[in-house]
Formats: structure tokens, sequence, C-alpha cells
């Protein structure tokens, strides 16, 4: 039994009323700087890494208020919670005994690792006992407390406002003394914080810093969903008691949460779709196609519509952007264009058109963040900013520009020109700044939300990340097939935790944030896919365009899974070429596809065999003999008129073989790191 210095009674390593144990030394000693000696339990020395883990387990029920169990703990490891001193300290703050706590500090001092924490340790005491004061109605001992401790204490600290400790002698009523000070009060537990603010001026050999465990574990937690290939859902900022992850497992999101199966195959096109974005909303997706169609769907149903079809430039369509409220649609066109174009996305009607000269080539744009104005420029020198009527309202010449992106200032726009740099342009004061250097040809890039990064298409060398506050590359992202075709990249996921990519090898390529070998290789498309685009609001829903002439939309198994049952239960009306409804296209069809954001298209393989076989059955094999291109022929003219849309040209059988099967992929093709979304069969 042991006696603290205000005479209360410590048993065990405990106060009397259970709050605050204390080291007793049983099983161990404290050495030199307060750092603890080996202890001994059953004859066997307990290691480093023993005691630590019990002092994190010892504090971590005191914090829980299981302080019976707490003795138990210390009795029978032998293990010293914290440094004697440490303990007689802690024991002073909760019981609110100041000078006593004050001497404790002292105490203390030489294992302090600075000397000026002592002073500040001190104010922090004072304070808690002037406010404690008040709160009590004790005015006369509060501004003794003000004059006659705080003020004459020796710390030039910006925590010393004597002014506003002075301001809170005015308050009569108690709640509005807490609110103005932020102070929670002696029943809300304000010792108890004042001890966790205490606590990380000690040297963690005398005293653990406050939720040393939880933080520990958050810290392991935070780690395992860094290394999670598929990790999408919201991570809390920091551990709780509600984290919604076990710590008793590893952490691995499945895969079937993740955007890796076909949901809709939408083939309203009839030539290459080159670039595809969803509308700030996620509500609508826009894609463009090389005869200069523009398509505007519908994503909100459970079958993605035609809302409306739309006419652009005749080269094709190089570039779309959407204004900040959805309202317009920006559209650019091939190097040879010398116009933009700007719809209206309710009616589908063109608003205005951008072009000074038919020299000019305007081939990529941007929107202002207020919607007020758009940048439109090219590779031949022009580089606009233009009003909503299309009239130019300041112009930057000579600037050949690749691509543009949006920047969150006003009148401000981050451009990619033919010299391999990125710059930030200021049309308000025309002025610019270098932030990034490549030694090849940017192709397309697209900037972060945050604003931080930059993900770029460099000619010949991929995907890379560049930091655009550091002006430094972070990571080339491996795997994707970039010669000199343009290819868009995309941000998506929560908090922009994935990067996806098309590829000149008919893939789309998915990476982690941070990862340079890509946690998904999703397979369908076969030929280049050109652009990639993530859904901003459904973070499990991504779009793909290829010169295949098909949009894939990418969501999730269970999305997929439900609509191939309710096509198979009721074989419901599929989408046809045009994104209208036909009863006789499903008859053909077999498996229907549905689902806005959440459904599936047509399945090309169920679609290709049935073809095949109603071919065949129209024009037996002896007719058309040995030729197998007459017999591909026959096949494309069925399935021209079966399903209404224009058939891709195929190229000859003798030049093009038709793929292995699945299972005869080559090795690389086979990575355990790249799993495959669905595949299509086509012939």
């Amino acid at each position: 039994m042991q006696t603290a210095g205000n005479g209360s009674v410590i048993e065990n390593g405990s106060t009397s009323n259970g709050v605050a144990p204390l080291a007793n030394g049983c099983g161990g000693e404290v050495g030199e700087e307060g750092k603890f000696k080996t202890h001994y339990k059953l004859g066997q020395a307990l290691s480093e890494t023993d005691s630590d883990i019990i002092r994190l387990i010892g504090q971590h029920l005191r914090e829980m208020g299981l302080h019976s169990t707490l003795r138990q703990l210390v009795q029978e490891s032998g293990c010293s919670m914290e440094h004697p001193k440490a303990a007689v300290f802690r024991a002073h703050v909760l019981a609110g005994e100041w000078k006593e706590a004050s001497q404790a500090v002292d105490d203390l001092a030489p294992m302090l690792p600075q000397s000026s924490s002592v002073k500040h340790m001190q104010y922090l005491l004072l304070r808690e006992k002037y406010l404690e004061l008040l709160e009590g109605g004790q005015e006369m001992a509060a501004l003794h407390c003000l004059r006659h401790e705080l003020v004459p204490l020796p710390l030039h600290h910006a925590d010393k406002d004597i002014q506003t400790l002075t301001s809170y002698m005015m308050y009569s009523d108690k709640t509005e003394l807490r609110s103005a000070a932020n102070w929670q009060g002696v029943k809300a537990g304000s010792r108890e914080s004042l001890m966790e603010q205490l606590q990380g001026f000690l040297p963690p050999s005398v005293m653990l810093p406050a939720h040393r465990l939880p933080h520990l574990l958050s810290q392991a937690v935070d780690l395992q969903v860094s290394r999670c290939p598929y990790h999408f859902e919201p991570h809390p900022p920091s551990f709780s008691s509600q984290i919604r992850y076990s710590l008793l497992t590893d952490h691995l999101c499945p895969r079937s949460e993740f955007p890796s199966e076909t949901v809709h195959i939408l083939t309203a096109h009839s030539d290459e779709v080159w670039f595809l974005v969803f509308s700030h909303d996620g509500s609508r997706l826009a894609s463009g196609a090389k005869d200069g169609e523009i398509i505007l769907w519908d994503m909100k149903g459970e079958s993605p519509k035609v809302q409306h079809k739309m006419r652009g430039q005749t080269d094709g369509i190089a570039h779309l952007a959407w204004s900040p409220d959805d309202s317009l649609l920006l559209s650019c066109g091939r190097e040879d264009c010398p116009g933009a174009i700007v719809f209206n996305t309710q009616s589908g009607e063109v608003k205005c058109r951008v072009q000074n000269s038919a020299e000019d080539s305007l081939t990529c744009g941007a929107w202002s963040p207020d919607g007020q104005h758009f940048y439109v420029g090219g590779t031949r020198g022009q580089f606009l900013e233009c009003a909503l009527d299309g009239s130019v309202s300041s112009s930057w010449e000579g600037i050949r520009v690749n691509a543009l992106a949006a920047h969150s200032s006003p009148r401000s726009v981050y451009a990619a020109d033919t010299h391999c740099r990125i710059r930030r342009y200021n049309f308000q004061d025309m002025s610019y700044d270098n932030l990034i250097e490549e030694d090849h040809s940017i192709m397309s890039f697209t900037v972060s939300r945050s604003g931080r990064n930059a993900l770029l298409n460099v000619a010949n060398q991929g995907v890379h990340v560049w930091d655009l506050n550091d002006r430094c590359l972070v990571r080339r992202c491996h795997g994707v097939t970039q010669g000199h075709y343009t290819i868009h990249s995309c941000y998506g996921g929560l908090n922009d935790s994935f990067i996806a990519s098309g590829s000149e090898d008919g893939n789309v390529y998915v990476w982690r944030s941070g990862k340079e070998k890509p946690a998904l290789v999703l397979r369908g498309h076969s030929r280049t896919v050109n652009c990639v685009a993530w859904n901003p609001v459904y973070p499990t829903t991504l779009a793909s365009a290829s010169d295949d002439g098909t949009v894939r939309v990418w969501g999730k198994e269970k999305a997929a899974l439900r609509q191939r049952q309710l096509a198979a239960a009721s074989e419901p009306t599929g989408i046809t070429g045009n994104g209208d409804v036909s009863e006789s296209t499903s008859e053909r069809r077999g498996e229907l596809g549905g689902g806005g954001v959440g459904g599936l298209a047509t399945s090309a393989s169920s679609l290709a065999s049935e073809q095949l076989d109603e071919s065949l059955s129209a024009a037996s094999l002896a007719e058309v003999g040995s030729d197998w291109q007459l017999a591909v022929d026959s096949l494309t003219s069925s399935m021209d008129s079966s399903v209404g849309v224009q058939p891709l040209s195929l190229p000859s059988l003798s030049s093009r073989p038709l793929p292995p099967p699945s299972d005869q992929l080559p090795a690389d093709e086979e990575d355990e790191d790249q799993v495959t979304g669905s595949i299509s069969t086509e012939v």
C-alpha cells in the first residue's frame, strides 16, 4: 500500500478510485531517464516487444474504464504500465489537484525532451484550474489564479492569451462560458482531454501517447486498404470504435464489387467511336464517332436510351466536354477541322459555332469553372477563349495545342503543346507557368479532381502520372500499348483512387492509384480502345469507346447477373443499333441487356452464335463450298438484316485467323494479377 502526494491511498498500481493505475514496480524496475528495465515473470524475461504489447493493452483497458482487468494484468504480467512519476502526475491531474500536479511536472522535467515543455504544461494546468473555478462560481479565486499564477508565468506562446482568458470572467452562464472557451467542462471530461494533451509532451518510455493501440491498428488497416487491389469503399480518416473493417482478418475487397463485367454494349454508332465522357451529375453519357455523329445517352433507367443524336464535325469527333452545369456540350474535331460546336444538351440543337478561318484547327476544348467561357485550341497555333455566343473574347497566338484541361481558377486553363510541355495559361493577364515537360509528345491528359495530379498519355511511352504541385513524375503505369494514336485515360473511383486507360491492344487497363502494375485488364473490345470514362457520381460504372464501333459500360458482377436473370426469365426487349426498343430483335439476340448504370446489354457471344446458326441454315455449306470468305459475307448480311446494325468491315479469314480459345492464351496474357472482364465472341 502506498500514499500519493495528496495522501490518497494507492493499491496494486491504482488510485483508490480506480481511475489512474500507478506503476508500483512489480516485476520490474525503472532505470535511468525513465526507461524500464527487463521484467521477469515465472522465471522468464519478457522481451521488449512483449512489454510494449502489455503496456498498449493496459492503456486501452484504462481508456475503456476496465480498471479491475487492468489491475489483474499488471499483477500477473509484472509489467509497469508507465513510469511511477508519470502515474502520480496522472492521478493528480484527474483529481484536480493542481498544486501537486504542477510539482509533478517539475519532477518529470529531467525526462522531457524539451525544457520549454515544462512551462507549457504548467500553463495548460493553470488554464484548466482557472476555467473550473469560473464554472464553479468562484470568481474571486479565478481572478487570483489569473493575476498571480497565469500572468506571471514566463511563457511566450501563442496559447497564452491573457486578454482572452480575462474575457471569460464576463460570462455568468456556464453554457456560454464553455462555448466561448471551447471547453467541455469537468463533468464532460475536460480533465481527461487535458491529460491527453499533456501526454504528448512526455516520451513514450515514460507515458504512452493517448490512444496508442487504436492508432497502431488504424495504421495497419490503412496499409491493408492501400494494398487492396479492388478497394472501393470510403475509408474513415481515423480509427474509431465503429470501424467498418474487421481486425480479425486481413482486409480484401471482393472483385465482384468492382466494375469488371460488361453491363451494356451500346451499338448505336455505325463507325469507330473516338471519344466519350459522362456528365458531371453522372446521369448522361456523350459519345462521338469517326463519322461525326454525337449521341447523348440517358443512363438513369434500366436500359440506356438515346436521348439525342447530333451531327458534329464531319471529319470525326476528337473531343467532347460538358459545361459545369451539364446544359451545354462542346465538340471539337480532327486536325483538319477548322471549327468547334456547342450543343444544347436538352434540345440537341446547336447553340453556337466557333470558326475564324478555314485554315484554323480546333481539336480540343475545356470549360471555365463558372461555365461562362470555354477554351479551344489546335496544332496550327490557334488558342482561343470564347464566350457562350461563340465570339472570341481573347486569344493566344502561336500556341500549338494538343490537349486542354480545366483549371479551378477563373480564366485559367491547362494546355499541352507540341513541345511536349504542359503549361497553365491565364487569359486575364496573359501569363503562363511551365509545369511539366516530357521527352515525347503528350497525346492527351486529364487532371484529378483535387487538381494535384495530372494523368498523361505519352506517345510510345504509355501512361504517366505527374504531381503538378511538386512538378515531378510520380510513376509510370505499365501494361498499356500506346503508339502514336490518341488514347484518353481518366481518374475514377472514390477520391480518384483508380486510373483507367484504353489501349491499342483492345483492352481497358485499370490501376490502383499509387501502383504501377494494373489491377485489372478488361477484355471485350476487338479493336483499339480510344477512350475510357469513369462515372463521377456512380464510381462502380466505367465506359469505354473503341474502333470496333461499340461503347461498353462496365459494372459490378451482381448487376450483370441480375440482368442476365431478368433476360432469361422474361426475354424483354433489347437495345437495337439505334437505341430503340424492338421485340423482334430481342427474339433473335437471345440473351439481352438492360439497366442504365447497373444493367446489361446484349450478350455478343450468344448473338453471334445464334446468328451463325441462322446463317448456315439459310445458306448451306455445300453451296459456298470451301470459299470461307463467302460464308463470312453471308453471315454479315444475315446480321445486318436481323439486328438492324450496320456491320463492321471484317478482314478476310485468310489474313486474320480466329483467336485461340481462352485456355490457350499465351502465359503473359494469363497473368494472375490481370483479372479479365467479360469476353464477347466476335467473328
